[in-house]
């Protein structure tokens, strides 16, 4: 492995890597208040990638409008399935397993309606058009616009979320509910309106995480879908309710996807089809060793203090 390639990889990871921790803050904030490991959570990112793509072909290419539009489309998006699918089964005491099937087919429908849209308009394919250019260029090191946009913009949203959650009314409210919601109710948080809120926080990331994941490779309605696993790799490794846990493994599979792969095919001559591989192996030894993940290192994404 040169030494370019190998700074060309951990650029990478850390590009990727940040928006791997968006995308799952936002599953593991779901997954603590809601309880519901939310699989249309990669329609919310489809969502956000193909409102930034539309506003970057035909209003404007100002990236800070096409990444701010994203938030409240998606946000939208996730409060109307919550209002229309989620609530109502929660209020008929639906089991889990009946909540996940509906969280599959909510985004089922909502990703062939994306089909159906890209076909129709001709937007499989196309990438968010903001003009890319390279802001620094030392030796191997080579950092774009794009670059900067996608870390900066992550490492903000997601330290706004930790200040929400440990400095704010609402925070504190959600993080009651996560803890125990039948005692939350009794001493009256109003629940209807924080898990409506928790779902507008979750889906505007989402759809923010979606944005930056469109400029840089292409979009077309099966984006989302197709990170979810290292998403939920992120997630596990964060036990599932630990923000600390989940920013970590979201470096850890970003690393895992580029550098190590990249050694293993300069190694082994392994191909890098098998890239997609590398979160299930994540997985898998996260369960069978620290089922726990990396939620030791601080208290959930819930509690006060290391969120």
């Amino acid at each position: 492995m040169t030494l370019t390639q190998l700074v060309d990889s951990l650029v990478t990871t850390a590009q990727v890597g940040s928006l791997y921790a968006l995308m799952a803050v936002g599953l593991t904030l779901t997954m603590a208040v809601v309880k519901l490991p939310n699989f249309a959570h990669a329609e919310l990112i489809t969502f956000g990638a193909y409102t930034a793509l539309v506003v970057s072909l035909f209003v404007t290419t100002n990236p800070l409008l096409a990444i701010g539009v994203a938030f409240p489309a998606s946000a939208l998006l996730a409060w109307a399935i919550h209002r229309l699918v989620y609530r109502p089964l929660v209020r008929q005491k639906s089991t889990t397993y009946v909540l996940i099937l509906s969280s599959f087919a909510a985004g089922l429908i909502v990703r062939y309606s994306l089909f159906l849209l890209a076909d129709r308009y001709d937007l499989f394919d196309k990438r968010i058009q903001i003009p890319l250019q390279v802001l620094v260029e030392i030796g191997p090191l080579r950092l774009t616009n794009i670059f900067i946009w996608v870390t900066l913009s992550s490492i903000t949203l997601v330290a706004l979320l930790s200040l929400l959650l440990n400095f704010t009314s609402l925070g504190r409210q959600m993080r009651a509910l996560a803890d125990n919601d039948t005692l939350a109710r009794v001493l009256g948080v109003p629940v209807d309106r924080v898990v409506d809120l928790t779902w507008v926080l979750v889906g505007g990331m989402a759809g923010v995480a979606g944005a930056l994941w469109g400029l840089y490779p292409f979009v077309d309605p099966l984006v989302g879908w197709l990170i979810l696993l290292p998403v939920f790799a992120a997630a596990v490794l964060g036990g599932m309710r630990s923000f600390v846990g989940t920013i970590l493994g979201a470096y850890i599979v970003a690393f895992g996807e580029n550098t190590v792969m990249l050694l293993l095919n300069q190694t082994f001559g392994l191909d890098f089809s098998f890239k997609p591989a590398i979160p299930f192996v994540i997985i898998i030894l996260v369960l069978l060793i620290r089922p726990q993940g990396f939620g030791g290192l601080g208290r959930s994404a819930t509690e006060g203090g290391n969120a």
